[in-house]
Order: structure tokens, then C-alpha cells, then sequence
């Protein structure tokens, strides 16, 4: 069982050499129900401190942003991009020579999470003391954080070499989801097609 010093070394591991903590997270063999239950965890986490986070950020800038999310939608449509995350990297990955499997991608996925949730609290620590344009750059820092663990850990997981290609794939993936999420969106009637 992991405990807390364990935790602390991998988080710290996570930052300064992401593949062997890749590895090391893989090699743990935890079973999928615990896999679920981290996902369970890390979206209710994130969510709660993005209400939070907004909340926060309102009474620091007095800016009226409307009313508050709740944080149960947030979970939910957190909880649908990971596990969306992991078929697409397990996809694409294969199609592309990987071996990785959904139950690994989905665990570095939940890990990613975690570690960014980690970050979240920092950044709200920042904007409670007063500081809410430098949180803004812990923004950009947090999701650049992201696409270099994410690039590093499908590496790990597919046995890819060429961490450019794999960054090349992360962007292009992206963007074609972005791009079917639109066409869905518009073909649902979320999103108005503008009128000519």
C-alpha cells in the first residue's frame, strides 16, 4: 500500500523525470476497480476546486463573472474527457506501432489529474494572498505542465521514442477533437451554426 512519504517521492518524481514515474505508476498493477475509484476521486477534487477557484477569484478581483458553477456538472464532463482521453491515446497510439492498453493510459491520465489538482492548490494559495494576475500565469504553467507530462507519459506507455512525434500527435489529436466535438456540439443544436 502507498503511503504518504511514497506519494510525496512520486509527485516529486512526476516533475523532474516524468518517464520513470510512468513507469513506476505502471508498474504498481493496480486492478481496474482501483483505477475507477481514482478517477472517482480526482474529478471530484477537481471539480470542487474549480467552484472553489472561481469563487476565490470573484471576491479577489470583485469581478462579477455571474453565478457560480456547480461543481457536479464540472465532475461529470471532467470524469467523460478522461476517460475519452485514454481511448483516444490507447487508439491512436496503436494505430501508430504502440502496445499500450486503455487501463494504463486511463491510470497516467487520473495521475496527470492529480498532479495538476496539486498545482490548483498552489494557485488558489497565490490568489488568496492577493496576487490574482500571477495565478493567471500559473495557468499557463499548469497546462504546459500538462502537454509535457502527457507527451512523456504516452512515450512510456506505447514505447514511443521520438518524444517530438509523440508531442506532434498529442497537438494533432487535439485539434481533431476539438474539431468532432464541434460537429457534434452543432449537430445537436448546442452550439447555433451563424447565420450567413
Amino acid at each position: 500500500m502507498m503511503t504518504l512519504e511514497d506519494l510525496k517521492a512520486l509527485v516529486w518524481m512526476t516533475l523532474r523525470r516524468p518517464q520513470e514515474a510512468a513507469a513506476a505508476l505502471l508498474g504498481l498493477g493496480l486492478p481496474m476497480q482501483a483505477r475507477l475509484l481514482a478517477l472517482g476521486v480526482v474529478v471530484t477534487l477537481s471539480a470542487a476546486l474549480g467552484t472553489a477557484g472561481e469563487i476565490l477569484f470573484t471576491f479577489v478581483t470583485k469581478l462579477d463573472l455571474g453565478p457560480t458553477q456547480s461543481p457536479l456538472p464540472l465532475a461529470i464532463i471532467q470524469g467523460a474527457l478522461l476517460l475519452y482521453g485514454a481511448v483516444m491515446i490507447t487508439f491512436i497510439g496503436q494505430r501508430a506501432g504502440g502496445r499500450g492498453g486503455f487501463a494504463d493510459a486511463l491510470l497516467l491520465l487520473v495521475w496527470i489529474e492529480f498532479v495538476l489538482i496539486l498545482g490548483q492548490v498552489v494557485q488558489m494559495l497565490v490568489m488568496a494572498l492577493m496576487f490574482p494576475m500571477v495565478a493567471v500565469v500559473l495557468t499557463l504553467v499548469l497546462f504546459g505542465l500538462m502537454f509535457w507530462l502527457l507527451v512523456n507519459f504516452i512515450a512510456v506507455l506505447h514505447g514511443f521514442k521520438n518524444l517530438f512525434a509523440v508531442g506532434a500527435g498529442v497537438v494533432a489529436g487535439f485539434f481533431a477533437s476539438a474539431l468532432l466535438a464541434g460537429i457534434v456540439f452543432v449537430t445537436l443544436g448546442i452550439v447555433p451554426v451563424p447565420a450567413p
